[in-house]
């Protein structure tokens, strides 16, 4: 016999940054998949992406938590204004397609030592006046190709294996028009006789606009870029890397030429292609300090240093007409960032800062290094200093933060928007948890993914088990207002919950069937 579905248990209360006020969350470790509350009067209304990470299928929910379409092909998929859908399959390939899923345009990365990973970008690049796509990608090096830039041959024995991240972009005939690499832009203070060297008398905090190949622990993956975004007004782009916990903005547009290929990945290559800026971690460039862990000494606290950011995604600018308009807005998973006051336990949370400000607090109209704006132990939106001894120092570029409690956190991915009204929609990808959220921190719509990582669909979740963990792939946009264009004309009659969606308790299109056991399972 069916055990009855538990409700989530207790709800905690959290700070919340925004306006020193309290907000409630949910915190369980078993509870209800889908729709979990919904206030139509204060939620912002609209059409919002659901996508499982590890199974294809992408579906497109309404407010109710009914499915109105779905592509079973995608791993991700973004609405397009002309009623297209721009995604991916697999990880190589990128489509464009139809609402009913018919191929309109398909694009494979064929290079062996490029791997396509996490985000991807379509945009409108005014210089072909065309739409092009941009994407992250690892490229592979040698063990003498590491050496070559610059890395420590103390630091590892081999390596082999390795890879650094590039941004690259196709144009509509698949052709390869410009491509930017964090190798160009490295710096090194281990081998005089490299063309990287920071020079004579100087340091790698000389150097905020290039990366210390030697940063820090080797990895594979150096980098480990997670997010991208452009902005056609200023012709940046944005880019979130997991591994440094930073974000780096470019120059796209400056080091784009169109029509010769060859001369934009010069200059993309060049000092034009340099960080303009960078926020997060600013010991990775000798202008600020790690944090500190004092868990063996209980007189001591944990200090987070000026790391701001730990397994930071999906960057982005707030676009026109949004509150926030300008300002960057990003999803901070907290790792190795300490709460403070002694809590050493990372926290998620969500930023927006204005790159602009300096130490006054003046908008100078141009991008300011984090370490020059200064650093402040008052919570950003409230009066909380963090006591007596500053365990957690906040950028003084930091505007505002969404900060509550254990029930507001994710390990990995995430992604947050911002909506007209001036919520923020939040997705917690390791939990597979969506919430929508106003200035003043109250919940006002939370839905939960039924889709497990094993590709079970399920009506209760049990997060405490790994074959019932499931996720989402977290980047935004993820809602589409009624009136968006792109959804014009479309059929959005409501097809029932993604838990009677497919009619049977079988996984989606590219993930494994398996079998649910019998208090999971749904009529």
């Amino acid at each position: 016999m069916r055990r009855q579905i538990m409700r989530w248990g207790a709800l905690i209360v959290g700070i919340v940054a925004f306006a020193a006020s309290y907000v409630f969350a949910y915190e369980a470790s078993r509870g209800p998949t889908e729709l979990v509350y919904w206030d139509p009067h204060r939620a912002f209304s609209g059409y919002t992406f659901v996508k499982p990470q590890r199974v294809s299928g992408v579906y497109l929910i309404d407010m109710a938590g009914q499915v109105v379409q779905y592509f079973p092909e995608l791993n991700d998929a973004y609405l397009q204004e002309d009623g297209t859908v721009f995604g991916s399959i697999g990880t190589r390939t990128f489509v464009v397609m139809d609402w009913d899923g018919k191929k309109l345009w398909e694009y494979t990365e064929q290079r062996e030592d490029y791997q396509p990973h996490h985000d991807f970008q379509r945009i409108y690049n005014a210089e072909l006046d065309d739409y092009t796509v941009l994407y992250i990608a690892n490229a592979s090096l040698s063990h003498d190709e590491a050496i070559t830039l610059g890395a420590d041959p103390g630091f590892a024995d081999s390596y082999d294996g390795a890879e650094m991240d590039t941004v690259v972009e196709v144009d509509s005939n698949g052709t390869v028009v410009w491509e930017w690499r964090f190798r160009d832009h490295l710096i090194q203070d281990v081998d005089s006789s490299k063309a990287n060297y920071v020079g004579e008398g100087k340091t790698i905090q000389d150097y905020p606009h290039r990366l210390n190949i030697n940063y820090g622990a080797v990895s594979p993956d150096y980098q480990h870029s997670n997010a991208i975004n452009y902005n056609p007004k200023n012709g940046h782009l944005a880019i979130s890397a997991n591994r440094t916990h930073e974000i780096y903005i470019i120059n796209h547009d400056g080091t784009f030429v169109a029509g010769n290929p060859e001369e934009s990945h010069r200059l993309a290559a060049s000092e034009a292609g340099d960080f303009l800026y960078r926020f997060g971690n600013p010991a990775n460039y000798g202008q600020g300090e790690y944090p500190y862990y004092a868990k063996k000494n209980w007189m001591l606290q944990e200090y987070s240093g000026h790391k701001q950011i730990g397994g930071n995604h999906d960057i982005q600018w707030i676009e026109d007409g949004l509150p926030g308009a300008g300002n960057l807005l990003l999803f901070n998973n907290g790792l190795t960032v300490p709460r403070g006051q002694g809590d050493s336990d990372p926290q998620s949370e969500f930023l927006e800062l204005n790159p602009y400000l300096d130490a006054n607090g003046v908008d100078t109209g141009r991008y300011v290094n984090p370490p020059e704006a200064g650093y402040t132990d008052v919570m950003p939106g409230t009066k909380i200093s963090q006591g007596p001894r500053a365990t957690r120092l906040f950028s003084r570029q930091i505007l505002s933060m969404y900060h509550t409690t254990d029930g507001f956190n994710s390990h990995h991915g995430s992604a947050v928007q911002r909506f007209p009204n001036g919520n923020t929609l939040v997705q917690l990808a390791r939990v597979g948890r969506m919430v929508e959220v106003t200035p003043a921190g109250d919940v006002v719509w939370e839905y939960v993914n039924p889709v497990t990582w094993s590709g079970q669909i399920v009506k209760t979740l049990i997060t405490s088990n790994p074959d019932h963990q499931n996720s989402y792939n977290g980047w935004s946009p993820l809602r589409w207002a009624p009136d968006y264009p792109g959804l014009a004309g479309k059929d959005l009659s409501p097809k029932g919950p993604i838990t009677e969606f497919h009619g049977s308790a079988v996984a989606p299109a590219g993930g494994e069937s398996a079998e649910q056991p019998e208090e999971e399972r749904y009529d």
